[in-house]
Parts: C-alpha cells; structure tokens; sequence
C-alpha cells in the first residue's frame, strides 16, 4: 500500500513546486522583456516621399556622418542671411514628411533661415535600425550643426527646432553643442524613464510591469540607457539660455506636464511655455498657425544676432 502523505512530505514537495514555478514565471519574464526591448526599439522607416520644392525650389541633397559613423541623410535650403535652423523629425518620421515640420520650414526659410532637415539614425535614408529617445540621436544633431558651420554659418546663428522625440532630442544636443544660438521644442518629454512608463504600455501591449524589464533588457543587451535621456538636467544646467517650449493641451502621447517640468526646470526669465487648446499631439501648428509662426520667429529674432 502507498505511504499516506505527511507534513513533512508535502512541504518539500509545495517548496519545489514553487520554486520551479518560480522559475518559469521569472524566464517567461525576462524572455518577454528581451523581445519587447528588440521589437519597441527597432524604427518604423517612412519613405521620404514629400517634394522639397513644396519648401523652396532651391536645395541640395546631403549627406554627413555622426561621431560614430552613422551615415545621415537630408536635405539642405540655402537661406537669405547667414542663420540657419536644423530641423529634427520625431520617431517612425523622417525629415520633412509631418506638416508641422513642413509649416515650420516654409515659415523659416521665407524669414531668410537656411533649412537644414535630415534623417536621425534609423529614419529615412539614413543609416542605422535602432532609436534611443535622444541618447545616441544627440549625435546626429550635433552632426548636423557641424554640417552647417562647415558651410560658413556661425554656430550662434544656428536654432535647433524639434517636434516630439526630436525636440527632446534637440535639448539633449546642447551636452554636445552648447553654443548653438537658440532652441525651440515642440511637444518634448523631459525624461526617458516617465516617457517609457507613461507611453511604453500602449506602445508594446504589454502591462506596466513589464516596463522595468523591458528598460533592463534595452540597457544590458543594446546599450539603450533611458536614464541617459535627460532634457529636464540638460535645460537645469542650462541656466544662460532661455528656452521656447510648444505643447498641446490635449496631448495624450507625451503629457503637457513634460512642457511644464521643461519650464520650471529653466532658471532664465525668458524662457516661455506656450500651452496650446485644442490639439494633440505635435498639433499646435496645425490649429493656430499664424499665431504659432509670430511666437517662433519673435522669440528667435530677439535671441539670435
């Protein structure tokens, strides 16, 4: 006959159980958080299809390098006087396909900017698969100022204006060139690891636990570090500069509390945070265009020589 089950039997028994249950739960975990980090960090490439004569009829296709040797491409307007703008593209975009990037480049080249608008790394033309929510995309940025003052422009003559992931990007630019004569940010985060938290769910399917590891994974296996994406310190530390943050009311990507930590984050009197009514995400061109081109070009020509 079968030895009756005992207390002392079972209880080894559960532990095991539990331990490899334990252990299943933990590598399911860790395979899940392997295979989002691969998947969420990896570009939706948009063929560049917009026809720069839609911005002005001269141009000129360019190509330049990153300081890792990523291979970046884009456009070039040449302008009427010696300022320029470097436009940056936000994630699954590329260089001039959203209308607000075009609105913005029309705006600024009739002002007499050269336009100088490009693919980060993984985006359009250019090289690279791979987004890091501004950490190596900084690069690119700083590339393409180098790009300008190569062409004569002076680096204080030169804005950086972005929208979304390229406006975060833009401010994390100024670790790398900070003399650059002003900034503008569309529709900004003000750190990776919010920004992850807040639009990571909705963006992998995945249940907010899963974030943590996903974040892990990114770091250990592809060198992706969300605490490295801080345009929150980089405008702290940037107490001489003002600042023109743009953020729609109703944003429900990138929330408008990122603007109003931006802001706050900024010492100088004359940095302004304009909160738009009625619009989404990136839309505030959209729904108040005129207005929108008179504070852009307002707040550059009372910074720039």
């Amino acid at each position: 006959m079968p030895r009756p089950l005992t207390l002392r039997g079972v209880v080894p028994y559960v532990l095991r159980l539990g331990g490899f249950t334990l252990a299943a739960l933990a590598a399911a975990y860790v395979a899940v958080s392997v295979y989002a980090a691969l998947q969420f960090s990896r570009v939706a490439r948009t063929p560049v299809a917009r026809d720069p004569s839609e911005i002005a009829q001269r141009h000129e296709d360019v190509a330049f390098a990153a300081s890792d040797g990523t291979v970046l491409r884009g456009w070039y307007f040449p302008g009427a006087s010696g300022r320029a703008v470097v436009l940056v593209h936000g994630k699954d975009a590329n260089r001039l396909d959203s209308d607000g990037l075009a609105f913005v480049a029309r705006t600024m080249h009739a002002a007499g900017y050269a336009i100088l608008a490009f693919d980060l790394r993984g985006h359009g033309t250019s090289g690279g698969d791979r987004f890091s929510l501004g950490q190596h995309e900084r690069k690119d940025v700083a590339a393409a100022v180098d790009h300008l003052v190569a062409r004569g422009h002076g680096i204080g003559s030169i804005v950086l204006y972005g929208e979304s992931m390229g406006a975060s990007t833009a401010l994390q630019a100024l670790r790398l060139r900070p003399a650059v004569g002003a900034v503008v940010a569309d529709s900004a985060y003000a750190d990776g690891p919010t920004i992850i938290d807040e639009a990571g769910p909705s963006a992998t399917g995945l249940p907010r636990v899963f974030t943590a590891g996903i974040m892990v994974a990114a770091r250990t296996l592809l060198g992706l570090d969300a605490d490295a994406v801080d345009p929150e310190r980089v405008v702290r530390d940037s107490p001489q500069r003002p600042f023109l943050f743009i953020h729609c009311e109703d944003d429900e990507l990138i929330r408008v509390g990122h603007a109003r930590r931006l802001r706050k984050a900024s010492a100088h009197p004359d940095s302004e945070l304009w909160v738009v009514p009625g619009c989404g995400h990136c839309g505030a061109s959209g729904v108040a265009r005129a207005e929108y081109a008179l504070r852009v070009l307002a707040f550059l020509d009372a910074r720039l020589s």
